[in-house]
């Protein structure tokens, strides 16, 4: 699948104005974005990359299952830092028989397209990069011709989901994910308009623009704690 939609947006180049309507056009959150890169996995040693990697996340978190791991319906995904690899999804389209489609408000009769194996190296969490992922699932969505993207979320983080901008659904709670005791919910984002995916990429650049701009102002704080700390050390010296 072609990523020249993303990669567009990377660079910093947006085929429409709406991705600014939310947050200013600013170079430094391109420029960081710009070291983020996605890529189709499509070789057999980056297959085996891509799996090592699902296992290595899930594992410790006690969800990893081999149920988990791409079949030949799955798109694989890969996004990496400065050349080095750190997250990964897929994206599946969902059975006829999906709960989905009947869970997800005017999904029954559509095409949905399910995000799975949102994996994201350690160092990297509460970054730019669900955020990243996300937008790139609905831009993909829409590009792969789906009405819909979706992913079922354990309960406890699925507001990191919601927080970027994806519909929470309220149902009974799904056991999904391999334990009983999870409580699972859907949240999605509609792609079957340009309008829609315009409302994730705008909703993405304010996202990134917000995460960049706070991490600045904490450093801004520090070093002015520090100078304050410092002239009073040089003040009493």
């Amino acid at each position: 699948m072609p990523l020249e939609a993303i990669a567009v947006l990377d660079d910093g180049d947006p085929t429409t104005t709406t991705t600014y309507a939310a947050a200013p056009k600013d170079e430094e959150v391109l420029r960081e974005l710009r070291q983020y890169q996605t890529h189709e996995v499509a070789e057999a040693q980056e297959l085996d990359e891509y799996r090592d990697f699902l296992e290595n996340a899930l594992r410790p978190l006690g969800l990893y299952s081999d149920d988990f791991l791409p079949d030949t319906a799955s798109t694989c995904y890969k996004i990496t830092f400065d050349r080095e690899l750190v997250a990964i999804f897929r994206l599946t389209p969902v059975a006829p028989d999906s709960p989905l489609l009947q869970i997800i408000p005017g999904a029954a009769g559509k095409r949905v397209l399910e995000v799975n194996n949102i994996a994201v190296d350690k160092a990297f969490r509460g970054d730019l990069l669900l955020g990243i992922i996300l937008r790139n699932c609905a831009v993909l969505s829409h590009t792969m011709g789906f009405d819909f993207v979706a992913g079922v979320i354990r309960q406890e983080i699925l507001s990191w989901f919601t927080d970027f901008g994806t519909i929470p659904i309220r149902h009974e709670p799904l056991h999904l994910l391999g334990d009983d005791t999870v409580n699972d919910f859907v949240t999605y984002f509609r792609t079957d308009s340009r309008e829609c995916v315009d409302y994730a990429i705008t909703r993405g650049y304010h996202y990134f623009h917000r995460k960049v701009t706070m991490r600045n102002i904490k450093a801004d704080v520090k070093r002015a704690r520090r100078r304050a700390v410092d002239g009073e050390l040089a003040l009493h010296a």
